[in-house]
């Protein structure tokens, strides 16, 4: 096997260099516990992050100069030439991922983190330091996952832990971030909010204000750590399973240090005995847990309504749908994540260039994400129209420069038409059929679809700041439309929510009616997956109107028999009952 370890630098002056090692980091890289085979690979991931990481911390360099090594790495990395000896580990990398068939965007999202350090960007709230923690710290799991053959369903917990470890390091190093980078990431709106400012991180030690901070990001460092508890059980790989765990020990202990000392007066570390305990915890709680049954990979769409219609399907077709449900996701994701707007926006414009680039015929780079190859294969082979990818990235906009609360009606039928009826003509385009009966049918199950997803994420969107429940049925239940646009959460607790509900189920199955109307006995066979959807989702309906709109946090599920066995039945030509 090739060995992937770094070549030392050169020792030129003028070229950058990695100032730390694997040894010397809070947590382990790369331990024992992982097998053999990987940890070459994965110390050429470390050795790339970390002259990276240097190179954006160098404060002997100006802003434009680490962007341009970074821009350096970067290119080296996509195209795997790079004459100078400095670019050794975008090499070595480019060689490792090529070889273990992974993509290059774990790493180009990380350097995405550290052009914004190299420009001295600051995160004024938690928000903010979430949304660069998903470009800085998540990739770092989720590139484990992919090199160890992992379910994707384990990084939602596996981005937890890597976020609580780089705010960990953070609060370690905000003393030096501040004097020596001018840096701080812990929420500069939080020192006002305790009476002090970051100015004050200069200082030999905590001041009441700043120790408040630290104490405010802790809390928030103990939650996270409570949602990456359930990562070892969802690890296959006992090796990675007990590392996930030893790490996620570590880093329990390293914050309660943090909570006892100062560290601006001491560089706090957990060390000795409570290390060693640390560990042998980890090792014993990594053998004990037991991973869940796995999920498929495919787009991570197993546990939706729409797999088995979806899986069912022709290769080619089912690929095309997976790279559209993929598509979905990924801007839906954009939306819905904390971060700052104008951060959103950006990202969401990245896909409309995309598209552009997709649309024009140009063939996707080298180190572009496996879903835009995907995405490029099913444009071409099923000539699937821009407007429609457009429109729901603008649907996603209106969640973004929102939040949506109350809209009127037109107002909601917009969204919906963007966000679920561009998804249907898509599908649909998909399955063959390019008649306006089919695009009527598509846009009517759309609306219904999303109608039931707003009824049945009620909670979920209050918590988000959203309130999709149309101001007209609001008036007509004596909801005062001043609170459901300034606190979505007092409407759901409001005795007369029940009436609202009532009136958008009405509407939902007024255009389920309609999708059925528009689709004619000739096309049941044709449109087999997007009737099944129809049937699925009209089930969810029923279910959310029988159980009623005051225990909200019951959410009806249908099980995997009852989707089987819708997906088989239209699947195999039987019209649609009921």
């Amino acid at each position: 096997m090739a060995d992937y370890r770094t070549a030392p630098l050169s020792s030129h002056p003028s070229e950058p260099s990695a100032r730390k090692t694997a040894g010397q980091e809070n947590f382990p890289v790369a331990s024992r516990l992982v097998p053999k085979r990987l940890r070459p690979h994965i110390m050429a991931f470390y050795a790339f992050v970390r002259l990276a990481d240097d190179i954006a911390d160098d404060p002997q360099l100006e802003p434009e100069m680490k962007v341009a090594q970074l821009d350096a790495l970067e290119r080296a990395l996509v195209s795997g030439i790079g004459s100078q000896p400095w670019l050794a580990p975008a090499l070595q990398l480019k060689a490792s991922l090529t070889a273990t068939s992974i993509s290059t965007l774990h790493a180009r999202q990380m350097l995405q983190a550290f052009r914004r350090d190299a420009q001295g960007s600051r995160c004024r709230s938690w928000s903010d330091l979430l949304l660069y923690c998903r470009y800085s710290a998540d990739p770092v799991g989720r590139y484990l996952l992919d090199l160890h053959g992992e379910a994707t369903a384990a990084a939602p917990a596996a981005d937890a832990l890597c976020t609580a470890l780089q705010v960990l390091n953070h609060v370690q190093d905000c003393r030096s971030d501040w004097i020596e980078l001018g840096r701080c990431y812990l929420p500069t709106a939080w020192f006002g909010d305790a009476g002090g400012n970051p100015e004050q991180l200069v200082e030999p030690f905590a001041t009441p204000p700043v120790r408040a901070v630290i104490d405010r990001t802790l809390d928030h460092v103990d939650a996270l750590l409570a949602r990456a508890a359930t990562l070892p059980g969802q690890i296959r790989d006992p090796g990675l399973r007990m590392e996930a765990a030893v790490i996620l020990h570590l880093a329990k202990a390293l914050s309660r240090e943090l909570r006892r000392r100062d560290p601006l007066r001491e560089r706090v570390e957990v060390g000795g005995f409570g290390r060693i305990w640390s560990v042998l915890k980890g090792v014993g709680h990594g053998m004990a847990s037991r991973p869940r049954r796995s999920r498929s990979r495919t787009s991570g769409t197993s546990g939706s309504t729409f797999y088995w219609p979806l899986r069912l399907l022709p290769q080619s077709k089912r690929r095309a749908m997976f790279a559209i449900y993929g598509f979905c996701r990924a801007v839906d994701d954009i939306a819905d994540e904390p971060g700052a707007v104008d951060m959103k926006r950006s990202a969401l414009d990245e896909w409309r260039r995309t598209l552009d680039r997709l649309h024009q015929g140009i063939p996707p780079r080298g180190g572009d994400d496996a879903l835009i190859g995907e995405l490029a294969s099913a444009l071409e082979r099923y000539d699937l129209p821009r407007a429609e990818f457009e429109a729901l990235i603008d649907g996603m906009s209106m969640d973004v420069d929102g939040p949506i609360r109350a809209p009127d009606c037109a107002t909601l039928t917009l969204y919906c038409r963007r966000v679920a009826g561009a998804v249907g003509i898509l599908t649909v385009r998909v399955l063959g059929r390019t008649d306006g009966r089919a695009d009527a049918f598509a846009i009517a199950l759309g609306e219904a679809l999303q109608l039931t997803n707003i009824l049945r994420d009620l909670k979920e969107d209050a918590k988000l700041g959203r309130l999709y429940l149309p101001e007209e049925a609001l008036i007509a239940a004596d909801i005062p439309l001043d609170v459901a646009r300034s606190d979505p959460e007092q409407v759901i607790e409001h005795p007369n929510l029940p009436q609202v509900c009532a009136h958008v189920a009405a509407l939902a199955e007024q255009r389920y009616q309609a999708a059925r109307e528009a689709l004619p006995a000739s096309d049941h066979r044709a449109l087999w997956p997007a009737v099944a959807m129809m049937l699925l989702y009209r089930r969810v309906l029923s279910a959310l109107v029988a159980r009623g709109w005051v225990d909200l946090d019951l959410r009806p599920k249908l099980s995997r028999t009852a989707k089987v066995g819708v997906a088989l039945r239209c699947a195999l030509g039987y019209p649609p009952k009921g």
